[in-house]
């Protein structure tokens, strides 16, 4: 079942749940904004449907609630920073508004954050960048959650990557996968949902194929999209976040980590890249917009109605969620209901935010 929610109503609901949790306002409302505009955008694997597990994390002690950024070292074209143990989200958009303050006169600049946990959609992060005219990309490294080429156990994390840059009257293109088949959101949300999953997706804990999501829970083994390709992607992920910043490496990432006295040490990259630096903004944006054109204009396979580019229909699924409401499944609703339980927060607030 599908029920709709104001979006500035639930973003607000959500943030109210998150101070709740001990965390500071001003983070708890970039967490709920990043939830709440990553559902919009259709990709539920990463919304609100997180909300009651960062909260685990936080009430099991693996996660401080008010932990501040840490700047380790910087130039006018980097940032090194320490999430020191917090939540990924905060600390990742912090670094991202940084990040964007020094690309504005420089043509190219990196960050990377280590000591962090899971931060949301990648994809996130370098459409901010592409807000600002900028080129951007972002990348996390995880937990062994994927089965390297020739593996059957969890070798290398699913590790997301996003890139994205601004397209003038397009918005803009946006590009974010992880390196898994599909992300393990959607399986979870199966498991909950009860339903099946094709089968390609992940090995069960002996190696075998399995179309059963509860796998997931019992030490099943995701597999990477394109094979080695995926693989490869996803070293590249390990060695921009890991080896670069200086984060947890392979077994050394911990992901929703749950244990006192340790932090999971997942570790981020961003890049901004200026096109002013290149020929110039608007010879960009002209040129992106030609691109697309070319690209939609294509000649189309039998029963497909429109080529889009990418990040298109994420936009148009935002656009008509500001206008009727953003979309939650049952998944999401329960999943934010316990979270709002677990900090003792009238779970009943959430019904004011739904559209009838």
């Amino acid at each position: 079942m599908i029920e709709k929610f104001d979006c500035i109503s639930l973003e607000k609901f959500a943030a109210n749940v998150f101070e709740h949790a001990g965390i500071p306002a001003q983070d708890a409302a970039m967490i709920s904004r990043v939830l709440v505009t990553t559902d919009m955008r259709g990709v539920h694997s990463h919304g609100v449907v997180r909300a009651a597990r960062y909260i685990d994390c936080i009430q099991a002690g693996g996660i401080k609630s008010a932990a501040e950024l840490e700047i380790i070292e910087e130039s006018a074209s980097h940032l090194r920073a320490s999430a020191a143990g917090g939540l990924g989200i905060p600390a990742s958009v912090k670094t991202t508004e940084k990040l964007i303050e020094k690309a504005r006169t420089t043509p190219i600049a990196v960050a990377t954050v280590n000591h962090s946990d899971h931060y949301g959609a990648a994809g996130y992060y370098a459409m901010r960048c592409a807000e600002e005219g900028l080129i951007g990309f972002s990348m996390s490294n995880t937990c062994p959650l994927v089965a390297v080429s020739g593996g059957a156990s969890a070798g290398i994390g699913n590790n997301p990557f996003a890139y994205a840059c601004p397209a003038g009257k397009y918005r803009a293109i946006l590009f974010d996968v992880c390196m898994s088949v599909v992300a393990s959101g959607k399986i979870e949300i199966a498991s909950k949902e009860h339903k099946k999953i094709p089968f390609g997706w992940i090995l069960d804990k002996d190696g075998n194929p399995t179309d059963d999501p509860d796998q997931i829970y019992k030490g099943a083994v995701m597999l990477p999209f394109g094979g080695h390709k995926g693989y490869g992607i996803a070293a590249m992920v390990e060695m921009m976040t890991a080896l670069l910043g200086n984060s947890g490496l392979l077994s050394g990432v911990k992901s929703w980590n749950t244990v006192p006295g340790r932090d999971a040490n997942t570790g981020h990259c961003f890049m901004a890249i200026n096109p002013a630096f290149f020929g110039g903004l608007e010879n960009f944006i002209a040129r992106t917009e030609s691109m697309i054109e070319e690209l939609k204009a294509g000649r189309k396979v039998q029963g497909t109605e429109k080529i889009f580019y990418p990040g298109e229909i994420e936009f148009a699924r935002e656009d008509d969620a500001r206008i009727n409401g953003v979309a939650l499944s049952d998944a999401s609703l329960t999943e934010l209901k316990r979270a709002a339980s677990l900090v003792n927060y009238d779970v009943a607030e959430l019904e004011k935010c739904r559209i009838e």
